[in-house]
């Protein structure tokens, strides 16, 4: 793959490049196996390379090469978080070092943010296996390997017990995955095999891609001292020497950044604003998913968060059904909406488990023709997508005997999908945040002193240094961001009581409509997806015959026998309005200025070629979280950890491609691009 920057062409115009994937280029299959053994001494050796992960000693050579000086002196006097990127995770040692180190240092209150690349990840318990034969990284052993990702191509974030330390694993092809990248990184370890083993590790590309996200005197540790890799580096502006390591044993290669012109690849009318700088209060109007889940990212950080509702608690409408799937959207290709909701869905696991929150049931699966479950099936493995176990075909015997019912269609099972309760779940994500609940926010205006929040008589209910939009569909009703496409949609679940025929049903299924097993004597079933017919305002929404008579007949006629004598009136449901947006992506950012983006990016009407500002004018410290639509129990942690992550500089947590296609600015691009600015 070749990551093409920005260039000019004769007429001085300019063509900004996303990175190039994969798929776009290949159908092989991709096999991310390391392909390691371990010997008789412990050390794990890879039939890959033919080569030994570690030489020598291995933590006196990490704590000689890498941790000798320049960890601590590349961290001085930076206050709230640093960024320390890798290449070549490996066993994870100099990671666990990395939080050894850290630990001891006096500024307890700085964050470290580890950015890894690994195209051939270890399983977890490879990496304790190797770790556990150093004691004094006992306690960091054990923290990496309970939050270890199962491998599989993609970002990874895991973050430590006390919210200090975040690695993200990024696994994949080199230059693919780095170009994905978004972090600024003031340290780097170069720790891949040597060049005549490992050439992709080293590319002019690679190379350059670290000099795009270094930040200013950024400094640079590579174990392998080849002078054509000191060379490449040199060439991206890095200042290289070379000196002795492990009393003269070895030679290595030191680095600083003193380069200026670093290539940039993200369009202007995409590049997030400077990082907000205020350590004040953050608001978030709005307290379902999204809100509760932008509170709790926040509040991971230390940061003080305030959340405003009209209701009189948390999760009371669209996020307070009784019961919410999370399971996997099984895609065909390697779309942007694809790459988010897988993120999503591992990411809503780990956020669900370290919540310690009860299932309702665990595992779902989802029916498909025979042909069509293999061929999807075959696609995750190919693209390396899931982790093993993750999905598993499953013949209708096997399905039956899965689900406790007797079934004559073939699915993908998903074991560790399931559903829960999203308002037990939004109420633990809102609990360190202040909650101003009855409080409706009618409108907001920016003083010198911050975002001022008022009711509907002009009462100043508050004033904030930042504002986050997290209202679903009331979002469209403030000025700022009413620009945005953000549709209402209906959503009706029926409470359909067991029967003798229901009651063994043990996990969820997914077809054209889904079911659960019972909780508390009923199945939820659902969801209807009503677009209009109805009165935004209402609330509770009324629950009708007919919206129960469409879930019902959503379900297969197999699914359909196990209530063979339905009373439609009889019926129990819940009735909300979600916010979504036309291509089922949230909207994830910061809000710009409406009327000078169609100022300043008209040009895009003749496409993506030419001169344009050099970034975008955002209203200030205003952010935007909503149009999750019905997967907000999948979506909402994921896309809070993107916004915060934005809004601190801090890196991006997922694909830069992916981010950028949750961004509000898009809206406004493609109005220009398709000539629609007239109609917003």
């Amino acid at each position: 793959m070749h990551v093409v920057p920005m260039k000019a062409n004769s007429s001085n115009s300019i063509e900004y490049f996303r990175p190039r994937r994969r798929i776009d280029i290949t159908k092989k299959p991709l096999d991310i196996d390391p392909h390691i053994t371990f010997n008789f001494d412990g050390r794990p050796f890879s039939s890959r390379y033919n080569s030994f992960y570690h030489e020598l000693r291995p933590i006196e050579a990490a704590q000689d090469i890498f941790f000798s000086n320049l960890f601590m002196r590349s961290f001085e006097g930076q206050a709230d978080f640093s960024v320390i990127g890798e290449l070549g995770f490996g066993t994870g040692l100099n990671f666990a070092l990395a939080c050894n180190y850290w630990k001891k240092r006096n500024d307890c209150d700085a964050r470290l943010h580890y950015v890894a690349i690994e195209p051939y990840p270890l399983e977890a318990h490879q990496v304790d296996r190797f770790l556990s034969g150093f004691s004094e990284l006992d306690t960091e052993r054990r923290e990496l390997v309970s939050g270890y990702p199962k491998p599989h191509v993609g970002f990874h974030r895991v973050w430590s017990t006390d919210n200090k330390i975040a690695l993200t694993l990024a696994v994949g092809p080199v230059e693919e995955v780095l170009a994905e990248v978004e972090a600024e990184v003031g340290l780097w370890f170069l720790n891949g095999f040597p060049l005549r083993i490992n050439p992709e590790m080293w590319s002019q590309t690679v190379c350059l891609e670290l000099a795009r996200l270094s930040k200013p005197d950024a400094d640079l540790i590579s174990i392998c001292d080849d002078e054509e890799i000191q060379h490449r580096l040199a060439m991206q502006g890095f200042q290289m020497e070379k000196r002795d390591a492990l009393s003269g044993k070895i030679r290595i290669l030191e680095g600083k950044f003193i380069g200026k012109n670093k290539a940039k690849y993200l369009a202007p009318w995409f590049r997030p604003p400077p990082p907000v700088q205020s350590q004040g209060t953050v608001g978030i109007i709005g307290a379902g998913l999204a809100g509760c889940a932008m509170a709790e990212a926040l509040a991971r950080r230390g940061k003080r968060a305030l959340l405003f509702d009209q209701q009189e608690d948390v999760a009371e409408r669209a996020s307070g059904i009784e019961a919410g799937l999370i399971a996997p959207e099984l895609g065909l290709n390697a779309s942007n909406m694809n790459r988010f909701y897988d993120r999503a869905y591992r990411m809503a696991l780990s956020s669900i488990e370290d919540s310690e929150i009860k299932w309702n049931s665990r595992g779902v699966i989802e029916f498909f023709q025979k042909d069509e479950a293999r061929r999807r099936i075959q696609h995750m493995k190919d693209g390396a997508s899931l982790w093993h176990g993750a999905a598993q075909l499953m013949s209708p015997s096997e399905s039956s005997l899965q689900i406790g019912i007797n079934v004559s269609s073939h699915g993908i099972w998903f074991p560790h999908a399931g559903a829960l309760n999203p308002k037990r779940y939004a109420q633990y994500m809102s609990q360190k945040a202040e909650c101003f609940l009855g409080a409706k926010v009618y409108e907001f205006a920016y003083r010198d002193d911050g975002w001022r929040l008022y009711d509907y008589s002009g009462q100043r209910i508050a004033t904030v240094d930042t504002l986050v939009i997290a209202a679903a569909q009331h979002s469209g009703f403030f000025k700022s961001i009413s620009f945005l496409p953000l549709s209402s949609l209906l959503g009706q679940i029926s409470f359909v009581p067991k029967n003798k025929n229901s009651y063994k049903l043990k996990a969820s299924i997914i077809n054209n409509g889904y079911l659960m097993p019972s909780i508390d004597g009923f199945h939820v079933v659902g969801s209807t997806y009503l677009r209009d017919g109805f009165d935004e305002n209402e609330w509770p929404q009324p629950v009708t015959v007919e919206g129960h008579k469409k879930n019902y007949n959503n379900l297969d006629r197999e699914l359909r026998s196990l209530f063979p004598d339905c009373q439609f009136d009889q019926w129990l449901g819940y009735s909300a309005i979600r916010s979504a947006t036309p291509d089922r992506l949230p909207v994830v950012g910061p809000v710009p200025e409406a009327k000078k983006f169609k100022r300043d990016f008209k040009r895009l009407s003749h496409g993506p070629r030419g001169k344009f500002p050099s970034a975008v004018n955002y209203q200030p410290n205003l952010f935007v979280l909503a149009g999750l639509g019905s997967r907000g129990i999948m979506t909402s942690a994921l896309s809070a950890e993107v916004l915060t992550s934005q809004m601190l500089g801090e890196p991006w947590p997922i694909e830069r491609t992916v981010t950028t296609a949750l961004s509000a600015s898009r809206f406004l691009a493609r109005a220009i691009q398709n000539s629609l600015l007239n109609e917003m």
